[in-house]
C-alpha cells in the first residue's frame, strides 16, 4: 500500500525568464505575478538597450548621410550656419550619441519611473522596494522590443537610404496620421506616443493592478499621472514653440 508519505511531491517549477517573457505578450496578468516573486529584471533590460543599439548602429550604417544632414538643418535659414552645424553633426558623433542614449537613457528613464512608483507604494503602504519597481517597469517595456523588426523594416524598405531618424519608427501617431515635418513643434511630441509606448501603459495599469490589489480606475489613474505630467508640460511648450 502506497501512502501519502511514500509520494514525493514536487512544486511545479518557476517560471523562466524567457517564459515570463512570451507570458508578459500572452498573459501579462501572470507575468507580472511571477515578476513580483522574482524579478528577472536582466533580460527585459538587456534586451530593450541591446535591440535599440542594434537598430541605431544599422540606421547609421545604411542611411544617406548627406541627405540626413540636409534634412536635419533645414531649418536653419544662414547658408553658413547650417554648413558650421553640418562640420560639427557627423556620422560618428551622431552615432555614437544616439547609442549612448540607448545605453545609458533607457535605465534612467527606467530610475525615474522606479521613484515614481516606490513614492506611490509608500503613500498607498505597499511593501516593494526600487529594485523591484525598477524590474516591473522594465518588463512593462517590452512590447518597445517590436520596435527592432518595425525598424528594420523601414531601414529595408527605405529608397536609397533616404530615412530620417523620426520616420525609423513607423507607429507614431506622427508617422500614422500626423505626418508633420521635422522641426515643426509638435513633431518630436507626436513622434514619442505610438502603439508600443501605448501597449507599455496599458501593461503598467495591469501590473500595478496585480501588484497593489486596487481597483482597476485607481490604477488608471495612477499610472495616468507621470504621463500626464510630461507631455501636459511638453503640449504647452509645443504651443509657446508654435506662437513664437
Amino acid at each position: 500500500m502506497i501512502t501519502n508519505t511514500d509520494i514525493e511531491v514536487q512544486a511545479p517549477a518557476p517560471a523562466s525568464a524567457f517564459s515570463t517573457l512570451i507570458s508578459m505578450f500572452m498573459e501579462p496578468s501572470r507575468a507580472f505575478a511571477t515578476i513580483e516573486k522574482r524579478s528577472m529584471v536582466w533580460l527585459p533590460l538587456l534586451l530593450t538597450v541591446l535591440c535599440t543599439t542594434i537598430i541605431i548602429m544599422w540606421y547609421f550604417q545604411s542611411v544617406d548621410f548627406a541627405w540626413l544632414q540636409d534634412r536635419m538643418t533645414a531649418a536653419i535659414p544662414d547658408p553658413a550656419a547650417r554648413e558650421k552645424v553640418k562640420g560639427f553633426m557627423t556620422k560618428s558623433m551622431l552615432q555614437t550619441s544616439s547609442a549612448a542614449g540607448a545605453l545609458l537613457g533607457i535605465p534612467a528613464i527606467y530610475c525615474l519611473m522606479a521613484l515614481y512608483f516606490l513614492l506611490v507604494a509608500k503613500i498607498k503602504k505597499l511593501d516593494f522596494g526600487f529594485t523591484k519597481w525598477f524590474s516591473f517597469i522594465a518588463w512593462a517595456s517590452v512590447p518597445g522590443l517590436l520596435l527592432l523588426p518595425l525598424g528594420a523594416m523601414q531601414i529595408l524598405m527605405a529608397h536609397n537610404g533616404q530615412l530620417g531618424l523620426d520616420q525609423l519608427n513607423p507607429v507614431t501617431l506622427n508617422q500614422l496620421f500626423f505626418h508633420i515635418e521635422m522641426g515643426h513643434p509638435w513633431a518630436s511630441l507626436l513622434d514619442s506616443i505610438n502603439i508600443t509606448s501605448i501597449w507599455s501603459a496599458v501593461l503598467t495599469v495591469v501590473g500595478f493592478q496585480v501588484w497593489s490589489k486596487l481597483s482597476r480606475t485607481s490604477s488608471i489613474i495612477i499610472v495616468a499621472i507621470p504621463y500626464g505630467v510630461i507631455y501636459g508640460v511638453w503640449s504647452i511648450v509645443s504651443l509657446l514653440s508654435k506662437a513664437v
